[in-house]
């Protein structure tokens, strides 16, 4: 399918030259892969994390936070940087492997390249949903969590009937964050592998093509697209948040 000649008439020729290109469509799949893997882990790790952090006692909740928040808190490119050196072929992640049997060449396969830059947004993000989850699980209205286990609640249940409706909004809102967040990756998949071995996101590829290949008005259509892009994955949560609102009217 190609729109290249449809499309000349309207001055539409670098957005139809994106739309045909191999590499645009593959730079898509991973970024919109990406998010699918990425932001899920987050939000469900933050919670495990946030729910940890009730049962534990406020000094070792207070050490727990602060370390938990040393990957967000930093620079991201120096933050990336040292979890490079971890995966290097000397690097402890890699030696604690081999010391198991396990032998990865980080940068030798799509698989493993693609696991080590989800892996990374998986870490620097977590952290921001675990401080977040976490003050919403200080306004879980007590008497209803004491009611429940009352009646005799499991944990799960109390889960599912009180803490989770509770916390909705704050799902969404992480979703939204992270939507964005990682459809617009850039800077810890240029340091790690380059966007090699099927890792080049949509921002990876706008900056070959603006900056590297110079084409700087097919890096425009490039970030047009994407914000495009952007704002079609929001409007579920867009329409969602809407409801709620009119809702609680």
């Amino acid at each position: 399918m190609t729109f290249r000649g449809e499309w000349r008439w309207a001055g539409l020729d670098n957005y139809a030259f994106t739309l045909d290109d191999p590499d645009f469509l593959r730079s898509l799949w991973f970024t919109l892969l990406f998010c699918a893997v990425t932001i899920p882990a987050k939000i469900l790790i933050g919670f495990v994390s946030a729910l940890a952090l009730q049962r534990i006692t406020p000094t070792w909740r207070a050490v727990f936070i602060a370390c938990a928040l040393l990957p967000f808190i930093v620079t991201p490119v120096v933050g990336t940087l040292a979890y490079s050196w971890l995966f290097r072929d000397f690097g402890i992640i890699t030696w604690l492997l081999q010391e198991i049997g396990i032998t990865i060449h980080w940068l030798g396969s799509d698989l493993a390249s693609r696991a080590l830059v989800m892996i990374h947004f998986v870490w620097h993000g977590t952290p921001f949903a675990t401080v977040v989850l976490f003050a919403g699980l200080q306004s879980v209205p007590k008497d209803e969590i004491e009611a429940a286990i009352v009646d005799g609640a499991s944990f799960r249940h109390r889960l599912q009937a009180v803490i989770l409706p509770h916390l909705r909004t704050l799902f969404v809102f992480l979703a939204l964050m992270m939507v964005m967040d990682g459809y617009r990756v850039f800077d810890s998949i240029y340091i790690l592998t380059r966007g090699v071995n099927g890792t080049e996101s949509v921002m990876m590829y706008n900056y070959r093509i603006a900056i590297v290949e110079n084409a700087v008005s097919r890096g425009a259509a490039v970030a047009v697209l994407t914000v495009i892009g952007i704002l079609v994955l929001l409007v579920p949560f867009l329409v969602n948040t809407w409801r709620e609102q009119r809702g609680l009217r």
